[in-house]
């Protein structure tokens, strides 16, 4: 966690957090489990400041919840994450919306710039804030690749609440910093692999097939959209996919020891 003269924060961004709970929730479900347990779900040889630092900014994001002396266990918040309800589209992407807005310093920070927000800005304004040096970069990183994923889940929610400050993003990503989890674990469904296609079945009744088109030898895309594919929505889906061309790339360099 932070110096003790910096507010509290998470020191990964949310698609990173969401891929550890994922871990855990593989492992041992909502079972309560001591953090020791934890931190070796989510990759570490055992508990360290690095691994508390992880499980902190899971609780960051409301993503576990503390049931015991020493103890957490998956929060229902996570499950409808790593787990949604089948017959509700919106329960993700609502509850994906919900955990980036928890961290305390993620609201204050929307509520200060709901729109457009350059590093400098950010920078000296967590500085007057009270966050000390070493607690900065971490701050900005997670704030704007935490941001930088909800994005895209902007068009995908239906109906689903907005932000507190009642505006869409219009904020400024940068792609330094935290690492982010690769786009087949962030997309709303795990890319299958392609001898899986034909299982996929045919689109549900709002969606419509619009492109299906080879990768290579042994990969392929299929893409489902709802309502009328416009000119302007192409441009938004290749800002989408260039998106997660550089979450891969990142991901390529990935060290276990930075979560």
């Amino acid at each position: 966690m932070a110096r003790s003269n910096s507010p509290g924060y998470p020191n990964m961004s949310l698609p990173k957090a969401i891929s550890a709970v994922e871990k855990i929730w593989d492992a041992d479900r909502t079972k309560e489990i001591d953090r020791v347990t934890a931190a070796k779900h989510i990759g570490y040889a055992g508990q360290s400041g690095a691994s508390d630092k992880a499980l902190a900014s899971l609780a960051h994001y409301g993503l576990t919840e503390k049931t015991g002396k020493g103890e957490i266990r998956v929060s229902r918040l996570a499950m409808d994450i790593v787990c949604p309800d089948p017959s509700d589209a919106s329960a993700k992407p609502r509850a994906i919306r919900t955990a980036a807005m928890n961290p305390k310093v993620f609201k204050d920070l929307r509520a200060r710039f709901p729109g457009h927000v350059s590093e400098d800005s950010l920078r000296n304004y967590l500085i007057r804030e009270g966050f000390n040096n070493v607690a900065i970069s971490p701050v900005m990183n997670s704030f704007f690749d935490t941001f930088r994923f909800l994005e895209q889940y902007k068009d995908i929610e239906s109906g689903g609440p907005s932000d507190d400050s009642g505006e869409e993003s219009d904020l400024q990503y940068h792609d330094e910093g935290d690492d982010m989890i690769p786009a087949a674990e962030m997309s709303p469904m795990k890319a299958a692999p392609i001898s899986a296609q034909p299982q996929v079945g045919t689109p549900a009744l709002n969606e419509t097939e619009w492109m299906r088109s080879p990768l290579g030898r042994d990969k392929a895309v299929r893409l489902l959209v709802t309502g009328k594919m416009e000119s302007k929505d192409i441009g938004k889906l290749i800002k989408l996919l260039e998106a997660q061309k550089a979450i891969l790339a990142d991901d390529d360099e990935e060290d276990p020891d930075d979560l």
